[in-house]
């Protein structure tokens, strides 16, 4: 296991060290024509939530927000770069819950060390997830009870070449810092902020760990249609809490385009994993994707076998998710429903490993200005190896209206109710909510 404060030196040393040399390669590229995009953004907003603990028979609170938020661009001849943040500031007015901050941050730097052939890709990605892997990816508007904030810092320099006229290999290597924000009360949803390279008992600094990865992806065009895939990558993870391990994943695959935004892919292959305790396990690693565009419609259908991080644990986990889903594009309105199915390997800790998740969407153009939107979703415990098992139920329907080019005005109202097994974890909450914003 790698220890905790090394760990945090070790990334806070290498992040000041990329950022030194992206301010060098920054302002090289300065000299040459460069296109650059910057819009900010601003929004307050009100809300009455009649359980804020989520808890039966919880107590309600006024919530006031404030979303503030800022969007860069940066494009040049040999530099890349992008910065999204999006912050939501949580006052609770009479005190029932902690205040809030909730951050997302997703920034990226690709650099063109050498024409064509030498790149560096820098990324830093922070956002909400759900503390437990079994959760699936969040709700969209889902309230912040139950979530931590994964943030995760990559550097990865490669070669790109071209050994035929309808080959590509691109290989290189990849570090990754992965870790998990510290929570002012476990299972609140109320964490401390800070930067995931940082140090200290403030930091974020759960269930870290550390990842070095060698890899080689190799692309051939069989023809103008058909694209066979292969690769291989030898990954080294250490971590505070877990056993280290390396994990060989070799994979073979093809992609086949055969019509207008239309498109099938497949890669296989085994993954070889073995800790530093000598322990050996050899799983099948597979990804299927389908999308298929018909006149308005748009089918879609994936199929994955992989290993997903558990927050609660630091562990890799093995998931099975399987989705299918159907969008249909009106002249004023949208339509999409989905339908996915999750299987998480059985010593997953804190829940069920078995979901059913079915959704569906809807949006309406009543004028040129106002906007109606309405969805249900629904999270079904499809098989437990816990004693309490658990079903979540969402709805959401929305007003929105564009006051000007650069602001509008929201009223939303959500719902949400948990049916447990056990009957003192049953709930339900109801949101209303009102949002002014603007863009400038």
């Amino acid at each position: 296991m790698a220890s905790g404060t090394s760990v945090s030196r070790c990334g806070f040393v290498m992040l000041f060290a990329v950022l030194g040399a992206v301010w060098v390669l920054v302002v090289s590229a300065g000299r040459a024509v460069a296109d650059q995009t910057v819009e900010a953004t601003f929004g307050l907003g009100g809300e009455y939530n009649d359980n804020v603990r989520e808890t039966r028979n919880g107590k309600g609170d006024f919530v006031s927000h404030v979303k503030p938020g800022l969007r860069y661009q940066y494009e040049a001849e040999r530099v890349t770069a992008k910065f999204d943040y999006k912050g939501d500031y949580s006052y609770y007015m009479q005190g029932e819950a902690p205040d809030n901050y909730s951050h997302t941050l997703d920034a990226r730097v690709l650099l063109e060390l050498a024409e064509d052939r030498f790149f560096l890709d820098i990324a830093e990605n922070l956002r909400p997830v759900y503390r437990q892997a079994a959760r699936g990816d969040l709700v969209e508007g889902d309230t912040s009870r139950d979530q931590t904030d994964q943030n995760t810092f990559t550097v990865s320099p490669y070669f790109s070449f071209k050994p035929g006229e309808r080959t590509s290999l691109k290989t290189g290597y990849r570090f990754s810092d992965i870790r998990y924000a510290e929570e002012t009360e476990p299972g609140s949803g109320s964490r401390k902020w800070v930067p995931g390279w940082s140090s200290g008992e403030a930091s974020m600094n759960r269930n870290v760990r550390q990842q070095h990865e060698l890899f080689g992806d190799l692309e051939h065009e069989a023809s103008e249609t058909v694209t066979m895939l292969a690769g291989y990558g030898l990954m080294r993870q250490e971590a505070e809490e877990q056993q280290d391990f390396y994990r060989h994943r070799p994979y073979v695959g093809a992609r086949y385009e055969y019509a207008e935004k239309s498109m099938m892919s497949v890669k296989a292959g085994p993954m070889l994993t073995e800790t530093d305790a000598g322990d050996r396990s050899a799983r099948l690693y597979y990804s299927a994707s389908l999308s298929h565009a018909l006149d308005r419609k748009t089918l879609t259908f994936s199929s994955e076998r992989d290993y997903t991080d558990d927050p609660e644990t630091g562990r890799s986990i093995l998931r099975d998710l399987n989705t299918a889903g159907i969008s249909f594009q009106f002249d004023r309105s949208t339509l999409s429903a989905t339908l996915g199915y999750a299987e998480y390997e059985s010593s997953l800790q804190g829940g069920g490993n078995k979901f059913w998740r079915p959704g569906f969407n809807y949006t309406y153009e009543l004028t040129d200005r106002l906007k109606a939107s309405a969805g249900i979703n629904a999270e079904l415990d499809a098989g437990s190896t816990s004693s309490v098992t658990s079903d979540r139920y969402y709805a959401n329907a929305g007003l929105n209206y564009e006051l000007t080019e650069s602001s509008w005005l929201a009223l939303t109202y959500r719902y949400k109710t948990v049916d447990s097994s056990d009957d003192a974890s049953s709930f339900t909450v109801n949101r209303i909510m009102i949002e002014w914003g603007m863009t400038f």
